[in-house]
């Protein structure tokens, strides 16, 4: 009888922290966050989506002290998929004692807000259910290692740029918005990497009065931007992302091609010795000597 209620326990903690049920509680929780950002749902059910959330946190609580319990916290810690989860289970937990984020002369409004908008992380979590997720992750992180040399590249090509503008354009009229510092300039030449409405700045500048002379001279400079950052760079990049992800989908391949080689050279040995030990016996009897008839006499 006690290893019934043994069992039947052990089973309840599977069904209640299974795949299943925490996929559920996440979709859950995704959908009332996200039916509780449209205002005019908020106003009218904004009280029961708030309770979705804070039962949807307990439950992520729960889920974490049994897995802790049943795996040991070391086990648990061990997994990365636990950890973030671990992480997100704790961001979470401000909202869940409603902690007031006020101050003497106003109320911060910067921190709930963005709690409430790092409550939808939890919803992230449905990425380790997804196929080959950890395979996913893998080539992610395998093209982002391959890819910093490039990235660097690209930052120290978009910096440099964005000096050379500060020093060339920003003494043009109007021009304080796109080049008033090397900030500015950066984020402006990084606008114009994206290879997305690049033309924008320099006809704003042009219609702003600009002399038509340094407006060439702008056009040119955002040109060579274009071809150097946005198409060569990017597409670089691209290219050695793209190739990295699809590394390991050849690996399987290679790995066969490698046994049909190794097999085909034994094959080879094998036929190779067999054509010498065919060859050995005629030799062998040729060194006898050749036959000799008898003659009538002899018989």
């Amino acid at each position: 009888m006690t290893s019934i209620r043994h069992s039947d326990r052990h089973l309840l903690i599977k069904v209640l922290i299974g795949e299943p049920t925490v996929v559920g509680v996440i979709g859950l929780n995704a959908l009332a966050l996200f039916l509780d950002a449209f205002p005019g749902i908020h106003s009218r059910f904004g009280l029961w989506l708030e309770w979705i959330d804070y039962i949807c946190i307990v439950y992520f609580i729960f889920e974490a002290l049994l897995k802790i319990g049943l795996l040991k916290f070391s086990s648990y810690w061990s997994s990365g998929w636990n950890r973030f989860d671990f992480v997100i289970m704790v961001a979470s937990l401000p909202l869940l004692l409603n902690l007031p984020f006020e101050t003497d002369s106003s109320r911060i409004y910067a921190i709930p807000t963005l709690l409430r908008m790092g409550r939808f992380l939890r919803f992230v979590r449905v990425m380790r259910f997804v196929p080959n997720a950890a395979h996913i992750g893998q080539g992610i992180m395998r093209a982002l290692q391959a890819s910093v040399g490039v990235f660097l590249v690209l930052f120290v090509l978009n910096l440099t740029l964005a000096v050379g503008a500060t020093m060339l354009f920003g003494g043009l009229e109007n021009a304080e918005q796109y080049f008033g510092n090397p900030l500015i300039s950066l984020y402006s030449l990084f606008k114009v990497f994206t290879v997305e409405g690049w033309y924008e700045i320099p006809d704003s500048l042009a219609a702003s009065g600009a002399s038509p002379g340094w407006i060439l001279i702008l056009r040119l400079y955002f040109v060579m931007a274009v071809l150097l950052g946005g198409i060569l760079g990017l597409s670089l990049a691209n290219a050695v992302f793209v190739d990295e992800m699809t590394t390991d989908n050849t690996d399987e391949l290679e790995n066969m091609v490698m046994e049909l080689r190794a097999e085909l050279q034994m094959f080879r040995a094998e036929v190779r010795q067999l054509l010498q030990s065919q060859g050995d016996a005629p030799a062998e009897g040729a060194k006898a000597g050749p036959r000799r008839e008898k003659t009538p006499s002899e018989l």
